[in-house]
């Protein structure tokens, strides 16, 4: 019984300390979650406020640190000697360093892709065979909604150390397509390409489309044509340019070999 007495007594003496502990990490994670309301706003009306990814990134990173902050009081509330702690982690640390070296590596990419800033949300970019739109970027990995719906979860130092393409920063891209036609046909079939494509709303008049005779074998020729689009209509006009050249050829009574 002097066994259970001393523990309950311990824990009455200690009762405070262990409340005011609880109750400082619970107005952490408060405000925590306040930061994020309140911050938004300031965000909305500042230079960031058309960037998605730094504006995301910055209210991770506060929201972190208050909570990191919130655990750090609490223990010293508990007397637990934080400073000392740290300062005595000696190998353990090195060990610790060692087992979050791929985290902190990316939290280091993400700091240096928000401030190179080689994409930005909702641009369509091509990284490491992935092709999608940018989502998000977090503290360790960014986010993309590839062409085909699906989500791509990429570390932050992988996309760092690799060629990014964006095609959102391109003013226009080019659509190249190849035909084959019977070589007695091939004036008309320039024709009806060029009247198809002058036709089509989405391809751009400034560059103005070539149609270009690239081989002639036997009694067919061989046609590659080169169209330019705003980067957003690439993919639909990709999709289906084919298809409309080949319904105003049929009705030109023109055959594709």
């Amino acid at each position: 019984m002097p066994q259970y007495e001393a523990i309950k007594e311990f824990f009455i003496s200690h009762a405070l300390q262990w409340i005011g502990a609880l109750i400082i990490l619970i107005v952490g994670v408060l405000a925590s979650k306040m930061s994020r309301r309140w911050l938004q706003p300031v965000l909305n009306r500042s230079r960031v406020r058309d960037d998605l990814l730094l504006k995301s990134f910055f209210l991770r990173l506060v929201s972190v640190s208050i909570i990191i902050a919130a655990i750090i009081v609490a223990l010293e509330q508990v007397n637990v000697p934080v400073a000392s702690l740290i300062a005595g982690l000696g190998i353990t640390g090195i060990i610790l360093g060692f087992a979050l070296r791929d985290t902190l590596s990316n939290f280091a990419a993400g700091l240096l892709l928000l401030i190179y800033r080689p994409f930005r949300a909702g641009e369509l970019i091509e990284v490491e065979g992935a092709h999608g739109t940018v989502e998000e970027l977090t503290i360790v990995n960014m986010q993309i909604t590839a062409v085909d719906g699906v989500r791509v979860i990429m570390p932050n130092s992988k996309v760092w150390g690799s060629k990014i393409v964006n095609y959102s920063l391109s003013k226009q891209r080019r659509l190249e397509l190849t035909l084959k036609v019977r070589d007695i046909d091939l004036e008309r079939a320039v024709d009806t390409v060029n009247g198809t494509l002058a036709n089509d709303k989405r391809i751009l008049k400034n560059p103005a489309p070539v149609v270009k005779v690239t081989s002639i074998n036997g009694d067919s020729a061989t046609l590659i044509i080169w169209a330019w689009t705003d980067p957003q209509d690439f993919q639909s006009v990709s999709a289906d340019e084919y298809l409309n050249l080949l319904i105003h050829l049929t009705e030109a009574e023109i055959q594709i070999l």
